[in-house]
């Protein structure tokens, strides 16, 4: 197996991971929730759809990674990874998926404070960062994809 189809595996299992930690984490929050207004759906505040869709993504990588590899790489000789290199591509993949969701938060901050500053909307718009829920919707929306990045990084010692 090409560490490319390695790599797009370990996408599989890490979208799956985020998917299944979502889930747990929104039934969680809505067994704990006190308030005495409905709410959506857990399906839908489990963001299930939108999570489904990089599940998806990620299957149809792992079916294109030989193609994109390269003829090369699938020649009749050319050998199986071995199992370190498999580890490897596992934890590649499991500090992206740890990683990039960071980045995101850190570059919407900087263009954010971008914008604020040429539009000198500070006084205004500027109140979301001191907004409890901002931080609040931060945690369940990038929890699940930390929580799949370690699963990867823990898991990956016994390939």
């Amino acid at each position: 197996m090409p560490l490319l189809r390695d790599r797009a595996c370990a996408f599989i299992v890490a979208t799956i991971v985020a998917l299944f930690a979502d889930l747990t984490m929104q039934l969680a929050l809505e067994a704990v929730r006190v308030s005495s207004y409905g709410s959506a759906p857990w399906w839908i505040t489990a963001n299930l759809i939108e999570r489904g869709r990089w599940v998806l993504f990620a299957l149809v990588l792992w079916w294109a990674a030989p193609r994109l590899a390269g003829p090369e790489s699938n020649a009749a000789g050319a050998p199986e990874t071995e199992a370190g290199s498999r580890a490897e591509a596992w934890r590649q993949v499991g500090v992206a998926v740890l990683v990039i969701p960071l980045l995101w938060v850190l570059a919407t901050w900087m263009v954010s404070a971008i914008r604020f500053t040429l539009l000198g909307s500070w006084g205004t718009e500027g109140r979301v960062f001191l907004a409890p829920e901002y931080y609040r919707g931060l945690l369940t929306d990038y929890t699940p994809w930390l929580v799949a990045g370690a699963t990867l990084l823990g898991v990956r010692s016994h390939l």
